[in-house]
């Protein structure tokens, strides 16, 4: 029977699977994942001077602007039509197999070579939407870079800012510049997810030096779940920055290769953080682990005292219950005859458990040792 990982207020990467081929089918066959949405194109073209924005575009007119200016930003958000998909990468000359790994999520971060153009899978974390971790995949040729997105984010509106300004390089340079800014800005959006998760393990420390909660278990639990899914995630990113600056040179130019480096940094950065990251939950389930040990030996440490205390007391009412007759010798309980027998018996009780607290005191057994 399998189990669901646990829930936290920092489970936010939930892995999800798209539409699969069929076992057999033909290789390249568009299988649209269970609801996606429909497509939405939005075309951008731009060199140092001009920029065109065109949305919602008819399918053709991508390869009627293509060539008229610098380069050519084709974004796609949806994968919701097979027919749109094939239409499209058709007007860019796109391979069959490339088309299949943008339909199929998840796929693993790559970077794979065609002849004229490379295509790029990266994982997005979203940690506002129900669908934790999102597909964005690129493809880029000499004049033109596509993105395809499973739904609506904030990603690229920082790049879509800085392509309205004149005289910036993004508007300068070539497409393998694009390339690389729409690549750092899904880099970038790691450190927020990164930030929310240290926030709620700084959380969780102190709500455990303040009481171990057996419901705390569960969340730490959950953020360890989202740093090891996090971390399976930017592994085969950084894998695929390096095949960028060192195994693409016919698109990627030498000065881009400089700003990849700087995104092979901060994924280095990423995977040390989570690295720490996961040695904190550790940290944090130890001191769980021993907080929850230390209050159980404290509550066996106090019934045991009162279980001691009461053994001496036992034993003397066990004693005085024995029911001896007196009369038949003066020795069968001499002291159940006497007028303070009963204050006696009482007195000696007391005496024992008093001797004992103070025993206990002393040895440092209970409270501090004196």
């Amino acid at each position: 029977m399998s189990h669901s990982p646990p829930k936290s207020t920092a489970s936010m990467f939930m892995r999800r699977y798209g539409a699969r081929a069929t076992p057999g089918a033909r290789p390249g066959s568009i299988n649209v994942p269970e609801h996606a949405i429909p497509p939405q194109v939005r075309i951008t073209c731009y060199d140092g001077k001009n920029i065109q924005e065109v949305e919602q575009p008819a399918l053709s007119k991508i390869s009627e602007l293509r060539g008229e200016s610098q380069v050519m930003w084709v974004d796609v958000v949806g994968l919701g039509d097979a027919d749109t998909i094939t239409a499209i990468g058709e007007q860019l000359g796109l391979h069959r197999l490339a088309l299949e790994d943008v339909v199929n999520i998840p796929q693993r971060s790559k970077v794979d070579h065609y002849d004229d153009f490379l295509f790029v899978v990266t994982q997005l974390p979203n940690p506002t939407r129900s669908q934790r971790v999102e597909q964005i995949s690129f493809f880029a040729g000499k004049d033109y870079v596509l993105t395809w997105r499973e739904r609506p984010n904030e990603c690229f509106k920082a790049v879509r800012e800085r392509l309205k300004v004149a005289g910036r390089p993004l508007r300068t340079s070539n497409a393998d510049y694009l390339l690389y800014a729409l690549l750092d800005a899904v880099i970038d959006s790691y450190f927020p997810a990164l930030e929310l998760i240290g926030e709620t393990l700084d959380g969780l420390d102190e709500e455990l030096e303040a009481g171990a909660d057996t419901a705390i278990i569960s969340r730490i639990h959950g953020v360890r779940h989202d740093v090891r899914l996090l971390r399976r995630i930017v592994w085969p990113l950084r894998e695929a920055v390096d095949t960028l600056i060192t195994d693409s040179e016919w698109l990627v130019s030498s000065e881009t290769s400089v700003y990849l480096r700087d995104c092979h940094d901060h994924t280095v950065q990423i995977i040390d953080t989570l690295e720490n990251y996961r040695e904190a939950c550790s940290d944090l389930r130890d001191y769980y682990s021993t907080a929850i040990s230390n209050r159980l030996s404290e509550v066996m440490k106090v019934l045991t005292i009162i279980a001691t205390l009461f053994i001496p007391l036992s034993f003397i009412a066990g004693v005085y219950g024995m029911n001896f007759d007196h009369d038949v010798s003066a020795l069968n309980m001499p002291e159940t005859k006497w007028r303070w027998g009963y204050p006696m018996a009482l007195c000696l009780m007391g005496s024992v458990a008093i001797g004992q607290l103070l025993f206990f005191r002393w040895k440092g057994w209970l409270g501090k040792r004196r």
